[in-house]
């Protein structure tokens, strides 16, 4: 469930295949959150109108199955038993790390689709991102294990006690039991759950050949009072008076040309059923982002470093049933390269997931298969009638002009210059 403000929960929707329940006994929920005491708005208002580096570095309380993190509830283990344990990242800015000493993760499904087990760690999850896990329960009743909670980010410096921020979670074979203690050990010498080693388990091959092959970069564009706003291009995405389903069901043929969706919108047409490669790079930046897909989840082909004007895969999946998720990281002076199948017409909002780039405008817009929507989509009359009432558009460009007509449209974000890709901003 989406939303800042307010309460937020996980929604757990059952996978089809009742095989997978012979893998388990039970299952488990674990929510991560950073909750904000400032309303939303008041803090996107703020971030835009005062610079980064006068802003005052205020941490969020986490929240672990919403509650206080310090006060975190215990998970109770019967001997024996398998948990299925969900862990959800409901975050809308900082990342989240987690880990069980004592026992192996089999990770089973990232973002909604299953994979086959494959042995992990731990899990370090991007806002918005989540993972299912087995884990086998010793037999054993002699000691009591901690599930450790890391929360950091890499775009606020550290601070001792503050960034990173650890907590754990009492896991419960007997009570009373004492908890076992395990060496401290660094992050590169866990071995991470890996999008880009796991197998689907949909038995979807590697989508190809490519139809239509996207590039998009991430600029950092700096305007006149020095704020950062993010944009996949040169344009910071932003609102239009016509939704742009309306415009796509009201057009006719036009609705296939991108003369008719404002450039904020950074629309992209997708033919349908074609495939298309989606590469993101983050080059001259030192700022890591969660891209978020609407409407489809999509293969996770490869990784790796941006140098100069060359991508160098680090990271890239060779097998032959690529993983499917619909939330990746995107590192700082790096790229990803995904692939997906546009069968599923829509108007499908693209964004990053932490929260201050995509209120700044880091998103784009799949306007997928106009021609099938027009086919097959009706927006209610009761929505048409509502808009009407507010005295909002439905119909006509992104301005509600005939043709590509932009008139009426508000002008473009107006850019000072171009971020110093040495300074690290928000």
């Amino acid at each position: 469930m989406e939303g800042i403000d307010g309460l937020c929960t996980a929604l757990v929707i059952l996978d089809q295949d009742i095989s997978l329940l012979d893998e388990y006994d039970e299952d488990v929920l674990l929510t991560l959150e950073d909750w904000e005491q400032e309303p939303n708005d008041d803090l996107m208002e703020k971030l835009q109108v005062t610079p980064f580096e006068n802003l005052p570095t205020n941490y969020p309380t986490v929240l672990i199955n919403g509650i206080n993190a310090n006060i975190s509830q215990p998970i109770r283990f019967t001997p024996g038993r398998r948990y299925r344990l969900r862990v959800v990242s409901i975050s809308f800015t900082y990342w989240f790390k987690v880990r069980l000493p004592g026992h192996t993760m089999h990770v089973i499904e990232a973002d909604g689709t299953s994979s086959h087990p494959s042995a992990a760690d731990g899990l370090d999850l991007c806002p918005g991102q989540r993972y299912s896990v087995i884990i086998t329960v010793h037999k054993s009743l002699e000691f009591n294990y901690a599930l450790n909670v890391t929360f950091y980010s890499d775009f606020f410096p550290p601070k001792l006690g503050l960034n990173p921020r650890h907590y754990q979670v009492p896991i419960v074979y007997r009570n009373n039991a004492p908890t076992k203690k395990f060496p401290v050990i660094e992050d590169h010498e866990v071995k991470w759950a890996d999008e880009y080693a796991m197998e689907s388990r949909d038995k979807h091959m590697l989508l190809g050949p490519v139809d239509q092959h996207i590039v998009l970069n991430v600029k950092t564009l700096i305007n006149k009072v020095g704020i950062p706003n993010y944009a996949f291009g040169d344009y910071a995405y932003n609102h239009v008076p016509v939704p742009p389903l309306y415009t796509v069901l009201t057009t006719g043929d036009m609705a296939l040309s991108p003369s008719v969706y404002a450039s904020q919108l950074n629309a992209i047409i997708l033919k349908h059923n074609h495939i298309v490669g989606l590469e993101l790079h983050s080059p001259k930046t030192l700022m890591v982002h969660s891209y978020h897909c609407h409407g489809h989840a999509f293969q996770v082909v490869e990784s790796g470093p941006v140098n100069a004007n060359s991508l160098v895969p680090v990271k890239r999946f060779r097998g032959r049933q690529p993983m499917r998720r619909d939330t990746i990281t995107l590192a700082a002076n790096r790229y990803v390269r995904l692939r997906i199948k546009a069968d599923n017409p829509g108007v499908w909002y693209q964004h990053c997931h932490q929260e201050q780039h995509n209120y700044s405008g880091l998103a784009f817009t799949f306007i997928e298969a106009p021609d099938a929507m027009q086919r097959t989509l009706r927006v209610p009359e009761v929505i048409i009638e509502f808009c009407r009432i507010l005295e909002h558009p439905t119909q006509g460009s992104s301005a509600g002009n005939i043709g590509s007509n932009m008139t009426g449209i508000e002008p473009l974000l107006k850019i000072h210059r171009h971020a110093d890709s040495t300074k690290n901003t928000l």
